[in-house]
């Protein structure tokens, strides 16, 4: 390996880094706090497939 590319390594590594910082920044200013209220009941019936009615697809024949 050479300068030049140990030069990019660096680089590249130091971009990297600095990104992984700022969007770790962000989501701990913006997003940490926010909680989604969940209906476990709702969330039970999803996962164990509960029968839905048949639905008209115009797309498939």
């Amino acid at each position: 390996m050479d300068l030049r590319d140990r030069l990019l390594l660096r680089k590249l590594a130091t971009v990297l880094a600095i990104k992984l910082l700022l969007l770790t920044a962000l989501w701990w200013g913006f997003v940490r706090e926010q909680r989604v209220p969940v209906n476990t009941d709702a969330a039970a019936r999803q996962m164990l497939g509960a029968v839905h009615p048949a639905r008209d697809n115009p797309t498939t024949e």
